[in-house]
């Protein structure tokens, strides 16, 4: 079938300008498009925690691979549109779970594969178990030489779980990547969300080390309704409770305690001594 040839129809300008007086709808205009700006993510006070000059900035997107962008390049992290962290937390990924080869001689060697997948996951967004995010900073914490103490809000994690009633006198439990009687001086240490929502920042410039103020905001968030999980001290019944009966706290009803709570009490004793020597002012700092 042969197709018609169209036929074109010169008009001209005056004639097009009556052509448009007799449009309907030429009153009609497009309507205004509004613009909301949004702040990509939201700085909150950490006072009512103890940590005075320090602010939770709410990662965007969450995850452990986000947070760790964000620490290992923070002005970038602020300042780079959502696109931009998504592209480096890929690249993180990638290296991330290529470093899992080096836990192969440490004592997560039996967890290698579980973190290197659990990273995957994290990338994926899929939804990880409460015990997999103490997997996810013991290895991260391994692999990148930095220490994190991890806040489990009991606030939160019954907000999320939707439960109506809790017992508000316990806030919540902090939580260590790695046992912190062994934590170096020389290496960071973070504050962060158990769930890697949020990571503790400085809010002025001159806020005090979080180094310098471990000892003191540990034992006060301890008193003040937060579990603190102290690392247990592997050994006999018999050797934790020689190491122990040499300490002025110890009472001779102290033999009669658990395994598990001597093992936890030698812990924090073992953990207090490394936070409070950081605390110590150098000969060389005071000239």
């Amino acid at each position: 079938m042969a197709i018609p040839v169209p036929k074109y129809q010169n008009v001209s300008f005056q004639e097009l300008i009556q052509y448009s007086h007799q449009n309907p709808n030429r009153n009609r205009t497009l309507e205004s498009i509004e613009v909301i700006y949004t702040k990509p993510s939201e700085e909150t006070s950490l006072d009512s925690m103890g940590l005075q000059g320090y602010q939770a900035y709410h990662l965007n997107p969450t995850g452990i691979i986000s947070l760790m962008a964000c620490i290992s390049d923070p002005d970038y992290y602020s300042f780079a549109g959502l696109h931009g962290r998504k592209q480096r937390i890929i690249e993180l990924a990638t290296s991330l779970q290529e470093k899992t080869e080096e836990l192969r001689a440490t004592s997560l060697s039996r967890k290698r594969k579980k973190i290197h997948d659990l990273l995957g996951a994290v990338y994926n967004g899929s939804v990880l178990e409460d015990k997999d995010y103490a997997d996810l900073f013991a290895g991260v914490s391994m692999m990148a030489e930095v220490q994190f103490v991890m806040i489990k809000s009991s606030v939160q994690e019954n907000i999320e779980e939707g439960e109506k009633q809790y017992d508000s006198s316990l806030k919540g439990e902090v939580v260590f990547s790695s046992d912190p009687y062994l934590w170096k001086k020389d290496r960071p240490v973070w504050i962060a969300d158990y769930r890697t929502r949020w990571i503790a920042i400085p809010s002025a410039k001159h806020s005090e080390s979080i180094v310098t103020l471990l000892a003191s905001w540990i034992l006060q968030m301890e008193q003040t309704g937060w579990i603190v999980q102290w690392p247990e001290i592997e050994g006999t019944k018999t050797e934790l409770v020689e190491q122990l009966s040499v300490l002025p706290s110890w009472q001779p009803s102290d033999k009669s305690l658990k395994k598990d709570t001597l093992a936890a009490r030698l812990g924090k004793i073992k953990t207090m001594n490394v936070f409070t020597t950081w605390t110590a002012v150098s000969p060389a700092s005071t000239t």
